[in-house]
């Protein structure tokens, strides 16, 4: 994962790139933090809009 400004951005490793029609896909990780972030605005997979 990486993050620019507000946005973070998570990809796939190389084994795991494709997700079937109809699929699903999940990911953790763990992290500390010592600032204050906003909630998120949206969320998005391949530039389509996803519900939370």
């Amino acid at each position: 994962m990486t993050q620019s400004g507000p946005a973070v951005t998570a990809r796939n490793a190389g084994y795991n790139g494709t997700i079937a029609p109809g699929g699903t896909a999940s990911f953790g990780f763990q992290g500390t933090h010592g600032g204050t972030n906003q909630p998120p605005t949206g969320w998005a997979l391949n530039g389509s809009p996803c519900t939370t």
